[in-house]
């Protein structure tokens, strides 16, 4: 047996053999990044899908015998020490193995195992191994945000985004939000805060998945977690988002799960981060937005999802065009910013087709101005 060094990673792993039982009984499919009680929850890989065709087919294959090659394994007995093999690679292939034990007990399939790797080396190896299967931006995000720390989670679990002892969802789900709507929700929250009171347009943004997003990597050295006005901004989010939800979920008519969601598509979750933030300084302002949910009344939704479905510029968009918080330009982050500004501004008590409707002729003037501006300037 060789011991091989990895030299981008500079990590120690061998190569070798383990029969299916071995493999069903020492290896653990929750691998985590720290090995503290607190992390031990927060596993490093994908859920496994087991109603997919492939894994279906991966099950019988295992429970005919097949072998299996280059399964990734860290050895790593610290924590529940009677299954040491930490598995980062390979989780469905395990599965299958496992549910094959009783009919193949002694089936060899190949595993790579490491040895004593560091926080960075165990973020570096997931992420590798997961890539090689095409893994989401989502999960990525979700490693990454592991190796920065627990901060952002932890503030999610404190508002209620995230329920207690929960993870990020490692693909778009309808009830547990992604790494990247919980950046953009306060990246977002910090623009609106910053952002000058005269400024002629104002522009919420998406945090970037599956690479790295500056925006929010700088504002993360510098975040306070248990400032008032921000643990308040994610409590009021929830409250919006738990209502939404509910209301539409309970109602007879117009009851998609698209509606459903409404406050987690990323549109509105950057737009509403931004309102929320723009208004710390104007009382009366916030009271208005954070008020949303409180002033409908079941069947009515809070965000009138239907409403934002159906409001459009005429003349200007598109047939297709299947209205406000449903798409990710820029423009239509202005336009879905726009409804909550003038929500809040206007005092008015909730979405109306005609408010969104109006929202969106604001933004576009907004913007002619601003555009025509910018032309100007270059004279």
């Amino acid at each position: 047996m060789f011991l091989f060094l990895d030299e981008k990673s500079k990590a120690f792993y061998v190569t070798c053999h383990l029969a299916a039982n071995i493999l069903a009984d020492a290896c653990d499919s929750e691998a985590a990044l720290d090995t503290e009680e607190d992390d031990e929850l927060y596993k490093l890989n994908r859920d496994v899908l087991e109603d997919q065709s492939a894994y279906m087919s991966m099950e019988k294959d295992a429970t005919n015998g097949r072998s299996f090659e280059d399964l990734v394994l860290e050895y790593d007995p610290s924590y529940r020490p009677k299954k040491p093999l930490k598995v980062y690679g390979g989780q469905h292939r395990l599965r299958a193995i496992t549910k094959s034990k009783s009919a193949k007990p002694t089936t060899l399939h190949g595993v790579r195992v490491y040895f004593a790797l560091s926080r960075d080396q165990k973020v570096e190896v997931a992420i590798i191994n997961n890539t090689a299967i095409a893994v989401p931006n989502d999960l990525l995000d979700r490693m990454k945000e592991q190796l920065l720390g627990s901060e952002l989670r932890g503030w999610c679990q404190a508002v209620g985004l995230l329920e207690e002892g929960a993870d990020f969802a490692d693909r778009r789900s309808p009830d547990t939000p992604t790494v990247r709507l919980a950046r953009t929700l306060l990246v977002n929250f910090d623009l609106g805060r910053r952002a000058l009171k005269d400024e002629p347009l104002l522009q919420p943004v998406l945090c970037k998945s599956g690479g790295i997003d500056d925006e929010y990597h700088k504002l993360r050295e510098q975040v306070d977690w248990s400032d008032v006005k921000l643990s308040e901004m994610g409590n009021q989010f929830v409250r919006l988002h738990k209502s939404q939800k509910e209301t539409v979920s309970n109602r007879d008519e117009d009851s998609n799960a698209e509606f459903a969601r409404k406050a987690l598509s990323l549109s509105v979750v950057a737009s509403w981060a931004y309102a929320a933030g723009r208004f710390q300084d104007s009382p009366t302002n916030l009271a208005n937005l954070y008020s949303i949910p409180d002033n409908v009344v079941p069947p009515e939704d809070p965000l009138n999802a239907k409403a934002l479905s159906q409001a459009r510029l005429k003349g200007t968009d598109p047939d297709t065009y299947r209205g406000l918080g449903t798409r990710n330009s820029p423009k239509e982050l202005g336009r879905m910013l726009e409804v909550f500004l003038v929500l809040a501004e206007k005092g008015k008590p909730k979405i109306t087709k005609q408010l969104a409707n109006a929202a969106i002729q604001s933004y576009e003037a907004k913007r002619a101005v601003y555009e025509s501006n910018k032309v100007l300037a270059k004279i």
